[in-house]
């Protein structure tokens, strides 16, 4: 019997492996595009994707005013108005910005650890990104969040250019980059003084590479070089045009944001929980969100098993390189302790979408340490992050007002009653304004007219006989209307009638 030549199955993967290596980008940028692209459009809009929609379907000069009402740069809706006016401004069309975007974030994400380490850093990174729920959500979000991180990972990846070559391009390009960032959301601008941070953490390790000992003479690499002072002059001249609006904005920023509480130092791995599990979608991760919880495990115990691991994969790679990791956890934890110590003296930043950014560099971090381990450890650790994904518990999401949209021709002689203010901004968007009126419910006299995405032109009723006066009225909502109870007296449930219910949202008109 002849005996079988031995398989060197090593010797095949890495042929496999070798075959692949020019392709491996191109199928995390893929697989990115896949999981940012599924169902799109399913979910309906909630508050804030409501306003962007809402400000990009005005005039030019109409949105303009809406988003510095609503104390917000204009890049973002400057670019978008422009992009989904080719889709109509339909929810897939404006999300669908975000996901090229956040696919973008994969690719820059890429550069920017292959720059920091090597290219094997640079594809576990991206592919850390590709599938990470944080990620994906704001990649499906029409709001401004995977613009500014694209941003800012570009600014990275040029900003280590320019420290490793000292070429004037990169350091004008990563002041470009940033000024865009900060055009695009605030948070670009606390942003900033990591680079600066970065910029003598380089010095220092650079200072121990060459032996030498901190004296006067180190206090040169303390001050920003000619390089560093042209990157920061670059992102300044991009957002010049805006300042007079920024100073403006900061004097009422405070109270724009009276919604976010104060933060505590259990806030940073209670958002990197989030980071890596995401948070419930729509309208219940409005406000403070909070993490994706798990069915039979305990929240405690998730905080403490992030705490001890992300501590001993800092610890490993800080063993490694401590010049790259210290690099990255200015990045990362050095942008959550900046925007921690500014709650401190009042201003409350300490949202996990305003963080997204320094996310994006948790999860480099974790890719350069999966880069650096041993492939049974890798295939170990994913398998254990597919669990946890398993037993995490998922939330319902709204979707019946994509479903009422597409039946709205059947009320076309009707006039629309919305029950609270921020429905009003939703169906605003769904259904437009021409047959709009809101009823706040559960408090009539309340006017919110003054409200960015409502404005002065809102048509509202302060009783209940007003809208049963109307002969074209039918009342939405999302909540069955049964048992709900008013101070507007006239209000009665019992008056109503259930005509119509998509998913979850329901239509209903008076009796006769």
């Amino acid at each position: 019997m002849p005996i079988m030549p031995k398989v060197n199955f090593s010797e095949k993967i890495k042929k496999l492996s070798n075959f692949l290596d020019p392709y491996y980008l191109w199928l995390i940028l893929i697989l990115a595009s896949a999981f940012r692209l599924y169902q799109i459009a399913l979910r309906d809009f909630w508050y804030d994707e409501a306003f962007t929609g809402v400000a990009v379907k005005e005039k030019f000069s109409d949105m303009i005013q809406m988003i510095i009402n609503d104390i917000h740069p204009p890049l973002y809706y400057i670019c978008l108005k422009v992009f989904s006016s080719f889709f109509g401004y339909s929810v897939f069309g404006i999300r669908l910005f975000s996901a090229i975007l956040g696919v973008l974030s994969v690719w820059a994400v890429y550069l920017f650890a292959k720059e920091l380490c090597d290219k094997r850093a640079g594809l576990f990174a991206a592919f850390v990104v590709a599938i990470s729920p944080f990620a994906i959500q704001y990649s499906q979000e029409a709001r401004m969040y995977s613009m500014l991180s694209f941003f800012l990972i570009m600014a990275a990846y040029f900003f280590l250019k320019a420290l490793k070559t000292n070429q004037t391009k990169s350091y004008i390009l990563w002041g470009v980059f940033l000024g865009c960032a900060c055009l695009t959301h605030y948070m670009g601008i606390v942003f900033s003084s990591t680079f600066y941070l970065a910029y003598l953490v380089w010095n220092i390790f650079n200072e121990i590479a060459y032996g030498h000992k901190f004296n006067f003479k180190s206090i040169n690499g303390l001050i920003p070089t000619t390089g560093i002072l042209l990157g920061y002059g670059s992102a300044f001249l991009v957002f010049s045009f805006w300042i007079g609006e920024f100073y403006r904005h900061i004097t009422d920023l405070g109270d724009n944001l009276k919604w976010v509480r104060p933060a505590n130092l259990g806030d940073i791995f209670w958002n990197i929980q989030m980071f890596l599990f995401g948070t419930p979608l729509g309208e219940m991760s409005s406000g403070m969100p909070n993490p994706n919880f798990f069915h039979h495990i305990q929240q405690t115990s998730v905080l403490s098993a992030l705490t001890v691991f992300l501590t001993g994969i800092i610890i490993y790679l800080f063993v490694k390189d401590k010049k790259k990791t210290a690099i990255l956890l200015v990045f990362s934890f050095g942008f959550f302790g900046i925007v921690y110590a500014l709650s401190l003296y009042g201003k409350h930043y300490f949202v996990s979408r305003y963080l997204v950014p320094g996310a994006y560099f948790i999860f480099t971090l974790l890719g350069v340490w999966l880069s650096q381990i041993r492939w049974r450890y890798v295939i170990a650790t994913l398998a254990l992050y597919a669990v946890l994904l398993g037993f995490m518990a998922h939330l319902g999401f709204s979707t019946g007002w994509n479903v009422l949209k597409e039946n709205s021709p059947k009320y076309e002689k009707n006039n629309f009653y919305i029950l609270t203010s921020f429905d009003y901004v939703i169906a605003r968007y769904y259904l437009g304004e021409k047959k709009l009126y809101l009823y706040n419910v559960d408090w009539p006299a309340y006017d919110p007219s003054r409200w960015a995405a409502i404005g002065p032109e809102l048509r509202r009723v302060e009783s209940f006989d007003a809208i049963a006066s109307d002969p074209n009225a039918i009342i939405i909502s999302n909540t069955p209307l049964t048992n709900k109870r008013s101070v507007d007296q006239s209000f009665s449930p019992n008056r109503l009638e259930l005509i119509d219910s998509y998913k979850n949202i329901l239509v209903y008109k008076i009796k006769k």
